[in-house]
């Protein structure tokens, strides 16, 4: 797939285009900015601490290609801004969300939920569940993707993996009492 697609949000559309070579610095800093804060906790000379997350991103990028070969990587932009970056594999009878973000001053205003609904569209016309692995640090998008219906089926004590059945947006499981 190749071609543009439009998802409409509540202020603009959310347009996902092909990754292309001039997208590697906003990527780079992009991965950077998604990193959890107790990286930069560390106390690291801040030449190491680059250092250290270009080779993060060059392993995530090489890894991301080898295992995900047919999957979908996309720059999401916002009225020709790019915001994001999201990787969808559709290949092996699911559809596996690898990996999304935003850029932080645009995060929690419902752009996650309306890409997390286009591709439950999509999960649900094509009946195939949605899966995904989440840090079991990041607070913010385990509540959004328990909120729109996912399970968590797997723990390895730093990501969890998660999948949604495909169907209409289900309520989130009860909590646990």
């Amino acid at each position: 797939m190749s071609e543009t697609i439009v998802i409409p949000w509540s202020g603009g559309d959310l347009v996902l285009r092909p990754e292309a070579p001039d997208d590697l610095i906003f990527r780079y800093e992009l991965f950077c900015n998604s990193r959890t804060p107790e990286w930069y906790q560390a106390g690291l000379p801040d030449a190491l601490m680059t250092q250290l997350m270009q080779h993060q991103f060059r392993a995530q990028t090489d890894s991301y290609l080898a295992e995900f070969s047919e999957a979908r990587f996309d720059i999401i932009e916002l009225n020709g801004r790019r915001i994001g970056r999201i990787v969808v594999d559709r290949a092996h009878g699911d559809i596996n969300l690898v990996d999304q973000a935003i850029i932080p001053e645009l995060r929690n205003q419902g752009m996650g939920t309306a890409i997390l609904r286009w591709l439950i569209a999509e999960s649900t016309a094509a009946d195939l569940p949605i899966s995904l692995y989440v840090a079991n640090s990041n607070d913010p998008s385990l509540h959004l993707y328990r909120r729109m219906g996912f399970r968590e089926i797997e723990d390895t004590q730093v990501y969890i993996k998660m999948i949604r059945p495909p169907g209409p947006e289900a309520p989130p499981p009860p909590e646990a009492s």
